[in-house]
């Protein structure tokens, strides 16, 4: 996949969760898993200058 395309955090993701679990004896405890999602795909943040009224 080349770089900088939409489809990226669709693969980056995977690997990167997969090369997590192969560090690990066990699970990628669910906290973990939550900093990798949230790397690939971060939340997104109100505008400052948005309003809602």
């Amino acid at each position: 996949m080349p770089p900088g395309t939409a489809a990226q955090p669709f693969v980056d993701e995977p690997t990167t969760l997969v090369q997590a679990q192969a560090d690990t004896t066990g699970f990628v405890v669910l906290h973990q898993w939550a900093e990798i999602l949230e790397h690939h795909f971060p939340p997104a943040l109100p505008a400052p200058d948005h309003s809602t009224e």
